[in-house]
């Protein structure tokens, strides 16, 4: 059960009667999920439970962070073994953790109960970081990593960067419902080599957007990422960024060539405003060769007509 998750595996504890006859915990390292280090521990809660938990390093009582988690407890006898098991979502707050179904203590050291084997305890586990409440407030997905079950659904495109072992992870539905370019995909999941000129965090961001995430962008990132946008046809990602670029109300005429360059007719109607017909044509001199059509009507509309 546990492989339908991004990080999943088994574990076997040693010694593990001497460390509860101490009162001490185990620990295992899992590795870096979702941008924190987590482990996997083992020991007793309230001198009377025997439990196992994930936990991650964080010290910022601010993040809070979105799982799903299997755990689950070896044993010969197969209905205990599933009468503990425990698969769930929950959200973690600072220094939470996420436990299994607390099992009595003498009942694990009760050795004809099978929980422990030469005094061994072998577990299996897994973890997928879904989402993360960051710094800034904002709820964020976790496109690092694959998608829940993924291998079986066959519902994952994986955006990889050439000449390199990063990759961005997304579900196919969701770029299909925003961007039609991605209904001709075939079921399987599969990778798309991002533009050697994109950055993978702009491609996050984009990510986010498209899933429905809403950013307060920098000026210098919604000057970017139109760009990053479209090369990937992230259609409803670069209408959000236009639509901020507008909220904003930027006044400064030198924004018309960008909008030009970018195709981003609607900021285009907004900046035309202010800008007299003389200096419209003085900046597209040299440029005609790029326009689209409808930025080309726009234009003539403004030169000609005095319109917007």
């Amino acid at each position: 059960m546990s492989e339908r998750y991004s990080k999943n595996g088994v574990h076997t504890f040693e010694n593990v009667v001497g460390h509860l006859a101490q009162g001490g915990v185990q620990m295992h390292r899992l590795g870096l999920i979702g941008f924190h280090e987590w482990f996997l521990g083992l020991g007793v809660d309230d001198k009377s439970y025997f439990r196992l938990f994930l936990t991650r390093n964080n010290e910022n009582s601010i993040v809070e962070i979105g799982i799903r988690y299997y755990l689950e407890i070896k044993n010969s006898n197969e209905i205990l073994q599933e009468k503990y098991k425990t698969e769930g979502f929950v959200f973690l707050k600072h220094r939470e953790v996420a436990n299994n179904k607390y099992i009595p203590l003498l009942e694990v050291l009760n050795l004809n109960n099978g929980w422990l084997i030469d005094e061994k305890c072998t577990v299996e586990y897994g973890i997928q970081v879904e989402s993360i409440l960051e710094t800034d407030g904002i709820w964020k997905f976790n496109f690092c990593e694959e998608l829940f079950d993924c291998k079986q659904k066959q519902d994952m495109i994986r955006f990889c960067q050439k000449n390199t072992d990063r990759y961005l992870h997304s579900h196919k539905q969701i770029l299909i419902h925003n961007c039609p370019h991605y209904s001709g995909s075939t079921t399987e999941s599969h990778d798309k080599l991002i533009p050697d000129d994109v950055e993978l965090s702009d491609l996050e961001q984009c990510f986010q957007i498209a899933n429905g995430v809403r950013i307060d962008l920098s000026t210098y990132r919604l000057l970017g990422l139109p760009e990053v946008a479209q090369s990937l046809l992230l259609t409803n990602a670069s209408h959000f960024i236009e639509e901020q670029l507008i909220w904003k109300q930027y006044k400064n005429e030198k924004f018309i060539l960008h909008a030009i360059e970018h195709d981003l007719s609607r900021f285009l109607a907004v900046l035309l405003k202010s800008a007299t017909p003389e200096y419209v044509l003085e900046i597209i001199r040299g440029h005609i060769d790029i326009l689209s059509m409808e930025i080309k009507k726009m234009i003539v509309a403004k030169v000609l007509y005095g319109r917007y």
